[in-house]
């Protein structure tokens, strides 16, 4: 199994959603929450491909030629500071709605936010380019200083939620495959979804 994650935006060139009174970049909380991922899926015997890049074309095209399993880009939303919540976009294949439900579920429980759903944005440029399951994760409004600290509060368990969502989607097809599925409690490092 291989994962592409992709930490949104660059934090070079785009800094993305910003909240100047904590001082905040979603390029930087992005990347942060990546990584974390990136070492609790590692821990539990899943390849990782990260990347965090302006240009799309060459997420996509990093994602695609490395033959990924799945692809998770994460965000974090802004709207006017007052909109609040988790929520994940999918394509709206069935591999797509399947990761977006499993990572959604265990985000929401870690971070206790309004629960926004799973919403299909097929336009999405890295959902519609990306030849594998994909689902793009907004964790929380950045602008929202409520969300933000019950966030930053739960730093590591949003990371491990994300990953046992990634993880919890793949045992499940491989069950589907091999008739064998190793459910989350029994993961190393990782929480029950």
């Amino acid at each position: 199994m291989k994962v592409y994650l992709n930490a949104g935006h660059d934090r070079q060139l785009d800094p993305g959603a910003v909240n100047r009174r904590l001082n905040l970049c979603e390029c930087d909380a992005a990347y942060e929450l990546a990584l974390g991922v990136q070492q609790y899926l590692e821990r539990n015997g899943i390849a990782v491909v990260f990347g965090q890049d302006d240009d799309l074309y060459r997420i996509c095209d990093q994602a695609n030629q490395a033959e990924c399993d799945l692809f998770v880009s994460i965000h974090f939303n802004a709207y006017n500071g007052r909109a609040s919540g988790t929520e994940t976009l999918i394509s709206g294949s069935t591999g797509s709605l399947m990761l977006g439900h499993c990572i959604q579920t265990n985000l929401k429980a870690v971070l206790n936010l309004p629960n926004r759903g799973l919403k299909e944005r097929p336009g999405l440029f890295v959902l519609r380019n990306t030849i594998m399951p994909a689902v793009l994760v907004e964790v929380c409004f950045l602008d929202n200083d409520f969300d933000w600290r019950r966030y930053d509060a739960h730093r590591d368990e949003a990371a491990r939620a994300i990953a046992t969502g990634i993880i919890y989607r793949y045992r499940r097809s491989k069950k589907r495959a091999t008739g064998i599925i190793q459910y989350p409690h029994q993961m190393q490092g990782a929480q029950a979804a």
